[in-house]
């Protein structure tokens, strides 16, 4: 206890938050956290004894589903998430469409309405500076936005994802998140807006960077086949199969789920 005493936190104030007595506002919370040198997101991993929070642990789902095709799982979950909701506002209906949007990507005939499209950007819009939350919805949603509403929000997220870059836990999304722009004008055949955004891309990823770089260099291929610069699809195609050799037979399974929507 004594390490976390400081002038801006007393030993009464401490002892009267650990029986229980009273609350610590917020800046002094941070102080105690950063006497016992833990992070915020690791206080926060032990506060929900060190596991991820519901909100977490449905977007672990969604994400296992989607990528195992498991449309069945994710019309499962859209109805455990109506029986668990206690409250119908606007985010219990943002996170029911990342849900709804991950089924329309696996099936197109599930359709996502003109208003719910409407919601998703009315809501994106109203958000000056998004958090991890705007990070998350986008990301999951951007598939389904009209082109000028994505690449408007997008090249937005762009002017301000060094915030984002800055947080570890939020660098790998950002990454993410750029490298699904990418996929989804290219295959919408928005090339002349694709090349501002591998740019981009390519000077945020380091050598740490494995997925999304490999992923990354073979939209570039994707893209110099397209535009008739010496690509072939037989480099496409030893490419995954490279790919494959090293070991990386999920990466090289998401390559060929997406080259024929891509070419």
């Amino acid at each position: 206890m004594k390490d976390v005493v400081s002038d801006k936190l007393s030993q009464a104030q401490l002892s009267k938050f650990e029986n229980g007595q009273t609350m610590l506002s917020a800046d002094k919370l941070l102080t105690a956290i950063s006497a016992i040198h833990m992070s915020f997101a690791e206080f926060e991993h032990a506060y929900y004894q060190y596991e991820d929070s519901s909100f977490f642990k449905q977007a672990k789902l969604i994400s296992k589903y989607h990528s195992n095709k498991n449309i069945e799982g994710l019309e499962k979950l859209l109805i455990i998430h109506d029986n668990n909701s206690e409250t119908y506002d606007v985010y219990d209906k943002l996170n029911k469409l990342v849900i709804r949007c991950a089924i329309h990507d696996l099936n197109p005939e599930y359709i996502i309405s003109d208003d719910d499209k409407d919601f998703i950007t009315t809501y994106l819009y109203s958000i000056e500076e998004w958090t991890e939350y705007e990070l998350y919805i986008f990301g999951n949603t951007l598939q389904v936005l009209s082109d000028s509403d994505l690449i408007f929000l997008s090249k937005s997220f762009i002017e301000r994802d060094s915030l984002y870059l800055s947080i570890p836990n939020n660098n790998f999304r950002t990454q993410l998140v750029v490298l699904n722009i990418i996929f989804v004008l290219l295959e919408r055949k928005k090339d002349y807006c694709v090349h501002y955004f591998m740019k981009h891309l390519e000077s945020i990823l380091t050598y740490q960077d494995m997925f999304v770089k490999t992923t990354f260099i073979f939209l570039k291929k994707v893209l110099n086949y397209r535009e008739g610069k010496g690509t072939h699809l037989i480099d496409l195609k030893k490419y995954i199969h490279d790919v494959e050799e090293l070991g990386h037979e999920d990466v090289a399974e998401f390559l060929k789920d997406n080259i024929v929507n891509l070419l």
